[in-house]
């Protein structure tokens, strides 16, 4: 662990030698690598009555300015234990999208954001009941459904936003709808909750993260990047939207044998 935390600090101070190394009034825009960790995993065993614990890394890189390609990944575990079952499922999971900043940038210092993303998630993990006990007519049976690996895919809408708090370190949130299109059948039992999708009941699922992320200011320019422009092409025989309407006919009319001249064609 000692050597970990040592590496990430010699990281830090490496990536911190591009803006030393600026000349004092000189102002640059820096761009790099950010990495962080999605804080809201470790409210999980604070939400609900089973055991529910996780963790989760997301990591974006900007490409051409207001896009940035994305990839998280994590774990979670989850044990919910009743009087007439004890269920288990743990797993990985990753995921793999970009965000697109709809937002403009005011400044070479400015790195605020507000986006909207996609995603496509892919999920290996394991489900098990131990000690199912249902009651009929002839008694009581108890039973257990053995360990049994599984597999889920999904897409993601995102919407969420970043903003530097300190130099390179970054505060965000993010709000996701998840749309599930594939999961391993069990004959026995669906799976209850899916890591990386979350529970599976009740609707469409719904999720939020709340990171906090370091940047590694390895690019540096004089540029602000220009807003994307979400507006369609110009027609090509227009200047303006009232070039027609104010310049009307160029020629003269005459009766319904004559001819009309216009400006353009």
């Amino acid at each position: 662990m000692t050597r970990i935390l040592l590496s990430i600090l010699a990281l830090l101070l490496i990536s911190s030698f591009p803006a030393l190394s600026q000349s004092k009034g000189e102002t640059w825009r820096y761009e790099g690598p950010r990495v962080g960790m999605d804080l809201s995993r470790f409210l999980l065993p604070y939400m609900g009555s089973a055991k529910r614990n996780g963790w989760e890394i997301q990591a974006d890189i900007p490409y051409k300015g207001n896009l940035f390609p994305t990839f998280e990944t994590g774990m979670q575990w989850f044990d919910d234990k009743h009087v007439n079952y004890h269920y288990k499922n743990n797993g990985t999971y990753a995921r793999l999208g970009i965000d697109m900043n709809i937002s403009k940038f005011e400044s070479l210092k400015d790195h605020d954001f507000v986006y909207v993303g996609f995603r496509y998630g892919y999920s290996a993990f394991s489900q098990q009941t131990d000690s199912a006990v249902t009651s009929n007519y002839w008694g009581t049976l108890s039973s257990s459904l053995a360990h049994h690996p599984m597999s889920a895919q999904w897409a993601e809408l995102v919407f969420g936003m970043k903003g530097e708090l300190f130099p390179n370190f970054f505060f965000g949130w993010s709000v996701r709808a998840k749309f599930p299109f594939y999961v391993t059948k069990d004959n026995n039992i669906s799976p209850y909750i899916i890591p990386g999708v979350g529970k599976t009941g009740g609707g469409r699922p719904f999720d939020f993260t709340i990171g906090v992320y370091y940047r590694f200011p390895i690019f540096r320019s004089k540029t602000i990047p220009k807003p994307i422009k979400m507006g369609g092409a110009k027609h090509p025989g227009l200047n303006n939207g009232t070039d027609q309407d104010n310049q009307g006919y160029g020629g003269s009319q005459s009766g319904s044998g004559g001819s009309r001249n216009y400006n353009g064609r």
